[in-house]
């Protein structure tokens, strides 16, 4: 299933129709702007947010390299429910959603409590996104570990699995690029993730749901998004930037070149 991911020129090419593709790098918002067009507030997805949106906010920063770039931020002021935004795609079997990710401050609220998680979730009817079928990477706090996470049910109490994806420890104020490849018909996750400024593979794991239910796979909408949810929300909240972000549903036929090749080129200019 694994896509080739190549550390090279910003270029998207696929075998079939590219219906669906989403590409976002947040240049076309100005400062202080909530992403627009295919994006929803999280806080949308909530019936009764403590957060209420907007959660985000787009931001001028410095990328991997220095250079200067506008993305967008989860914003720390809000805590409690979740913060981010989520965006409805073409579900597909394979389904690819990247994005780049540093890390800015972790909350000091009890688990569960998630700096930042990229990836999908099936829309249902329920109170909170975070019950409905989802599959996320995120960074754990304490560990400083990314681990997946995968809700193949629909509900609070339904069937779960917390992967862990090696031993690599993240760190605050570092731009990773975050790939999440699933097989949505046989419960496959892949997850690359690239320190950008160096070029190393941090992580490349293959993951199976043993069990897996199909039903609860059909991923319609991609998000990224934080939350204090344990039984102590604390004082301090979570705090992340998103950049880059592409979606493709497509087989694993499709080859992505997104990386440290697009952001060196920004920083050579």
């Amino acid at each position: 299933m694994r896509a080739q991911c190549a550390i090279g020129a910003l270029t998207l090419t696929v075998s079939a129709a590219g219906a669906g593709v989403v590409s976002e790098g947040f240049e076309g918002y100005d400062i202080g702007d909530s992403p627009a067009g295919i994006w929803r507030d999280v806080s949308s997805f909530i019936d009764s947010p403590s957060n209420p949106g907007p959660t985000v906010s787009v931001i001028e920063t410095q990328d991997a390299f220095g250079s200067m770039t506008r993305a967008m931020q989860i914003n720390g002021d809000g805590i409690g429910s979740s913060g981010g935004i989520a965006g409805q795609v073409e579900h597909s079997r394979y389904q690819r959603f990247e994005t780049d990710l540093r890390l800015d401050r972790g909350g000091n609220g009890s688990n569960p409590n998630w700096i930042a998680a990229s990836g999908f979730f099936q829309e249902t009817d329920q109170s909170d996104f975070n019950w409905m079928p989802q599959a996320f990477v995120y960074a754990t706090r304490g560990s400083n570990r990314f681990r997946l996470y995968v809700r193949n049910a629909d509900g609070q109490n339904g069937a779960s699995r917390d992967f862990g994806l090696g031993a690599h420890s993240w760190s605050f104020d570092t731009w990773y690029r975050i790939v999440l490849e699933v097989d949505t018909e046989s419960g496959v996750f892949d997850t690359t993730i690239v320190d950008i400024e160096s070029g190393e593979t941090i992580v490349e794991i293959s993951r199976t749901y043993n069990g897996w239910n199909s039903e609860w796979g059909r991923y319609d909408f991609i998000s990224v998004n934080d939350g204090e949810y344990g039984t102590n929300p604390g004082t301090i909240g979570n705090i992340a930037t998103i950049d880059n972000i592409g979606y493709v549903p497509a087989p694993g036929s499709v080859m992505v070149l997104l990386g440290a090749g697009a952001l060196g080129a920004r920083r050579r200019r």
